[in-house]
């Protein structure tokens, strides 16, 4: 391993007090969000890292609760649990970009680190984790040093939009559905770009709309909003665009493909996770029984001072957006594994130019 990693020289500064408050955390994010609605795009560009840090801020503790460390959907086999098939998903991410000791790779909107700690013991590779929640760095790199990886994983406490790295530090960068918090995706791309060296790949599993989204339809438009303004997604682009969009960052696109659609099995569809149809002890906290039950407890909890103010609040918020999911899924009108799989042309010279 390299005497300095990416992201040595810029430490990572996190203070667990400003997470602290669900309440005020949800307080910000819907202030930020309806700020964000009247400004012109440069401005909404600079508040919108604001907006998905406060709606972390707000809901890791929840998904930890419901998700455990790995917070993606994936395509499910028959017989395979959801974990099981996050760790097969992860896994399969890692051999497309062939990824192995010695290579520097970035995890992008890393979360609290399950898929960079899944890959990296599979890879053997240096992965660092862009991530802007404190938060989640947080308990990151508590599960890393748990997970004795400490030596080859790392967070880096930055806006994916403007990574204070230098030019082509990465070998690979993949990510799993947090493409879809850019304010844009062609100046994410763009920056993407910058960071990968030439004949470096990147591997993009994100949110988008499918071709059978229809725009005039009024119940898609509703779906739309109840899942982009749920999650903290300004504008959800369809697999078309974002094909489009890599390419016009200058990428050349290896693959491009709806792994629900390719993979997924019909009889274990990717939202059943939402849904209680995959009932286990464990899995009961995501289902719209257990999801209801929380929203209801929580408010208890609240009220004798045994979870902090706003809990309840962000459950029932929480609610709407699996409630979207879910119908999305079964209209099939939404994907939330769309992969694109590119390459940086192995020549300096931009190849959109």
């Amino acid at each position: 391993m390299s005497a300095e990693r990416p992201g040595d020289a810029v430490p990572t500064e996190v203070d667990e007090q400003r997470s602290g408050n669900p309440r005020e955390a949800l307080r910000d994010y819907h202030q930020i969000q309806q700020l964000s609605e009247s400004q012109e795009d440069a401005a909404r560009i600079e508040e919108q890292p604001k907006l998905v840090s406060r709606f972390y801020d707000a809901v890791t503790r929840f998904y930890v609760f419901g998700w455990g460390t790995t917070f993606h959907f994936s395509p499910r086999r028959p017989g395979e649990s959801l974990v099981e098939s996050q760790r097969r998903h992860d896994e399969e991410i890692g051999e497309i970009l062939q990824l192995k000791p010695g290579m520097e790779v970035a995890d992008l909107g890393c979360g609290v680190g399950g898929p960079m700690i899944t890959i990296g013991r599979a890879s053997g590779a240096n992965i660092t984790g862009i991530n802007f929640s404190p938060e989640q760095i947080s308990r990151g790199e508590r599960l890393v040093a748990k997970a004795g990886l400490s030596d080859t994983c790392r967070f880096l406490y930055a806006n994916f939009m403007d990574v204070p790295l230098e030019d082509e530090t990465f070998d690979a960068v993949y990510s799993f559905e947090a493409v879809c918090h850019a304010p844009n995706n062609l100046l994410l791309f763009q920056e993407l770009y910058r960071l990968v060296k030439p004949g470096g790949e990147i591997a993009i599993v994100d949110w988008c709309f499918t071709d059978k989204f229809d725009s005039t339809n009024p119940r898609h438009q509703e779906i739309r909003r109840d899942i982009e303004t749920n999650n903290a997604v300004p504008d959800l682009l369809s697999t078309e665009r974002q094909v489009e969009t890599v390419q016009e960052a200058g990428f050349e696109i290896i693959q491009a493909i709806d792994q629900q659609a390719e993979y997924g099995n019909p009889d274990t569809p990717w939202y059943m996770a939402l849904q209680g149809r995959d009932f286990s002890f464990t899995s009961w906290a995501r289902t719209p029984t257990g999801r209801a039950f929380t929203a209801t407890v929580t408010k208890f909890l609240e009220l004798v001072r045994l979870a902090p103010a706003g809990t309840s609040e962000t459950a029932s918020f929480l609610n709407v957006a699996a409630d979207a999911l879910v119908e999305g899924g079964e209209l099939e009108i939404f994907t939330p594994s769309f992969l694109v799989h590119a390459r940086k042309p192995a020549s300096q010279e931009n190849s959109s130019s």
